[in-house]
């Protein structure tokens, strides 16, 4: 009897670890930030705005979501800004913080 109720101790406590886990990383808040991107294009579909951001010196450009209309139509394709971004869950990475960077 006590190893069966070992056995099921045991069971009970990895089921439990394995949801904190999966729950703490669904839940968990990730923020990015670019100090340097420029903004190579944007999108807007069923009121949904983007921007493409291209780090200077990285790989790909990053989809970000703009939360309203207006701050969207204030970006320009082809100009330079610092970005602060975050995402968690299966949430797209939305923009926090977005400052315009003088060109040099």
């Amino acid at each position: 009897m006590n190893r069966k109720r070992a056995l099921n101790i045991s069971i009970a406590s990895i089921v439990v670890l394995v949801s904190l886990f999966l729950i703490g990383k669904y839940t968990y808040v990730h923020e990015k930030h670019i100090e340097h991107g420029e903004v190579i294009k944007k999108e807007s579909t069923d009121h949904h705005f983007y921007v493409f951001v291209q780090p200077e010196g990285e790989g790909e450009a990053i989809e970000l979501l703009v939360e309203d209309e207006m701050t969207w139509n204030l970006v320009d394709e082809g100009e330079f800004y610092e970005v602060a971004y975050s995402w968690y869950g299966a949430k797209e990475p939305s923009i926090e913080e977005m400052k315009q960077i003088e060109r040099e």
